[in-house]
């Protein structure tokens, strides 16, 4: 019988000092808020006062969310910022090739100008000479000089003499190329049959 009523007097006792820790856990959690919510209504005044805070002291929710909208804006106009200047740069990219094309064109067109003038000038012409009988090589060598046909008379004369033709030439009138060599001028003077005697076409 006693180890029952001292079972009954412990769980009352528990029961008891339960009640009381949860009220007053309950009442010293409300001073605790108040306690919090005063500290935060003084931080703010004194902020707005131009005070300073200590170091450690935590910053309210509102200056921490205004400083958070700051940096949110600044970085949305940096990314416009960033954004018009790549827009800028694309202009100046498209200007440049723009530029670039119409420049490339110029030169082209320049060189198929200059190719066509080329291509006019290197027309082929033919220059009618003439050999009379009793000329010498040595006459022969100048007159060709003197029409253009040759650099040099002495030149051509002493080629004549080395491959033995100089005695050879025959008379008569036929068309040279401008600009044939040594070899092409002899074989016109002592071959008749490989002689031009009708001006070439389009000369």
């Amino acid at each position: 019988m006693r180890f029952k009523y001292y079972l009954r007097g412990i769980g009352i006792g528990i029961t008891f000092a339960t009640l009381i820790l949860t009220i007053s856990f309950y009442f010293g959690r409300d001073a605790i808020t108040k306690q919090a919510l005063t500290d935060e209504e003084i931080i703010e005044k004194a902020t707005a006062l131009g005070m300073t805070m200590p170091e450690g002291m935590e910053v309210p929710i509102e200056e921490t969310e205004a400083e958070s909208d700051s940096e949110s804006s600044a970085e949305e106009v940096v990314e416009e910022n960033t954004e018009g200047m790549d827009s800028d740069l694309k202009v100046e990219e498209e200007v440049i090739n723009n530029s670039s094309a119409v420049s490339e064109g110029k030169p082209e067109t320049k060189v198929e100008e200059k190719t066509e003038e080329d291509s006019e000038d290197e027309t082929i012409r033919y220059i009618p000479f003439t050999v009379r009988g009793g000329e010498s090589s040595e006459v022969v060598s100048n007159h060709l000089f003197k029409a253009g046909l040759v650099d040099s008379a002495d030149g051509f004369n002493k080629y004549l003499s080395q491959v033995n033709i100089d005695n050879l030439i025959k008379t008569g009138t036929f068309y040279i190329k401008e600009g044939s060599s040594y070899d092409d001028i002899a074989a016109l003077l002592v071959n008749k049959e490989v002689r031009t005697t009708s001006p070439p076409k389009g000369n």
